[in-house]
């Protein structure tokens, strides 16, 4: 008796070193922490960020209105909210089958029979009421791993829509920047056209005194039309962002969003970006990346369990009598257990299984390309924002030099030493570098706010509620 028990001690051990082998595969994220870069291209202090939010960073009253009108009323968000519920559901699905089943039946039956023999029929009543339950022994670990695949899934989508969170705040961010942008571009031109106006007056005025030539006034003419042909297209451009605008606060186009602001805000110091590796942590999207790769690993678990024998354990209890009033004195009880060993099946659950471990393979892929685009958005919006200041520094003293360029021109031209063309000439580059600050300076506002977005952090989740249930 004893040999028999050390010998049955002896296959479940075999047994179960086959199946721990049989699970072992696991695919690994393609990166880890230590393999990323120590420190930015650009020095930028490397305190831990905790949580980005760039509408305090602007200190704009009117920015963070806009924002909250938007967080509930959005409907891509709200649709990106339907996924997770819809995530949590299927979590609750695969949980579900790691308890017993239990259903109930009832069953009433009236049945005809009828003799050949004498010609005689009766009616026989059979009622009949039952309790069945069902319960798959998770013995490989299947169904827990169908479950915690679920559970991933819906951690993943739950950072989606972080993701979409973030996503909507600086959308709102860069469209408020392009509304203000437009609108001091039309002030500007309204200045320039009404500065190129009183010119052409006092040009046609020389001219009538015969003091230049016609080709001035025409010439002059032709700035105050170049300028007039670009104000449609501002216009054109403010609404279309206004309509941007109504979009994002879940309102149809056409309707007015309040955006009152005159001036472009002005930018503090660089925001604490922390290192590289702090990313792994604080972008949502890189965060559901690798909680789908662990989702594929329970995945490719669940499909390699469905090739090996599965236990079922049921049992049934029913009452029957062709009296309904005597139902629960006769009863049975039935207790099973099914053994299913898969032989054949034309290779549909190893097909199964590859396709799990293609499925992880590329979840990995996935992380590795996410987590390097990541880097990527922080590296460029750090670079990008870095030269466009010195860009618009040199803006600004090259205007500073056509300014003093087109005085002297004036007063030459004033005094009869030269033509109308280097005034010409000049108001035109000043006029175009004028024109090319301001949308330099809005540039580099969308530099930074991209900067936010891709240093990730936490949304302001606890601000926003669905109501679509």
């Amino acid at each position: 008796m004893k040999l028999k028990f050390i010998k049955s001690q002896i296959v479940v051990s075999f047994i179960l070193c086959c199946g721990c082998s049989f699970f072992s595969e696991e695919i690994k994220a393609p990166i880890h922490p230590e393999d990323l870069p120590k420190h930015y291209s650009i020095n930028v202090p490397r305190e831990n960020p905790i949580m980005y939010c760039w509408t305090q960073a602007f200190k704009d009253d009117e920015l963070n209105q806009l924002i909250a009108r938007s967080l509930n009323k959005n409907l891509s968000l709200a649709d990106a909210w339907t996924k997770i519920v819809q995530a949590r559901a299927q979590a609750a699905i695969a949980g579900s089958n790691r308890w017993p089943s239990l259903s109930a039946s009832i069953d009433p039956g009236l049945t005809k029979s009828k003799s050949s023999i004498n010609g005689t029929s009766s009616w026989i009543n059979d009622f009949s009421a039952g309790l069945m339950s069902s319960f798959e022994i998770d013995f490989w670990g299947k169904i827990r791993a169908q479950q915690q695949s679920a559970q991933l899934e819906f951690e993943a989508t739950r950072l989606d829509y972080q993701t979409a969170l973030i996503s909507l705040i600086s959308e709102i961010s860069l469209c408020w920047i392009d509304i203000i942008s437009q609108r001091m571009l039309e002030e500007l031109l309204q200045k320039q056209l009404t500065t190129n106006t009183t010119y052409l007056k006092l040009v046609r005025l020389r001219f009538q005194k015969g003091m230049v030539s016609a080709l001035d006034v025409y010439q002059q003419q032709q700035v105050v039309e170049s300028i007039q042909s670009q104000l449609p297209l501002i216009k054109a451009q403010e609404k279309i962002n206004m309509n941007t605008l109504a979009i994002f606060c879940g309102e149809p186009p056409q309707t007015v969003i309040p955006v009152h602001r005159k001036h472009l805000p002005s930018l503090g110091e660089l925001p604490t970006s922390g290192i590289p590796a702090d990313l792994l942590s604080n972008r949502p999207d890189i965060k559901a990346s690798w909680n789908r790769l662990q989702a594929a690993n329970k995945s490719l678990w669940a499909a390699k369990a469905n090739q090996l024998p599965s236990i079922t354990l049921t049992a049934s209890g029913n009452f029957q009598n062709d009296d309904i009033s005597h139902l629960f004195d006769f009863w049975f009880v039935k207790l099973a257990g099914d053994l299913v060993v898969p032989i054949l099946d034309g290779g549909r659950r190893k097909a199964e299984t590859n396709k799990a471990r293609g499925l992880a393979y590329q979840r990995s892929i996935n992380y590795r390309n996410t987590v390097y685009k990541a880097l990527k958005e922080v590296e460029d919006t750090l670079v990008q924002e870095q030269q466009q200041h010195i860009h618009i520094k040199a803006l600004i003293k090259e205007k500073e030099t056509a300014q003093k360029a087109l005085n002297e021109a004036r007063n030459r031209y004033n005094k009869g030493l030269n033509d109308y063309l280097p005034v010409l000439t000049q108001t035109l580059t000043v006029q175009r570098l004028e024109r090319d600050i301001i949308q330099k300076q809005a540039q580099c506002i969308r530099y930074r706010i991209q900067l936010y977005r891709a240093l990730g952090g936490k949304p302001p989740i606890d601000r926003v509620s669905h109501d679509i249930f």
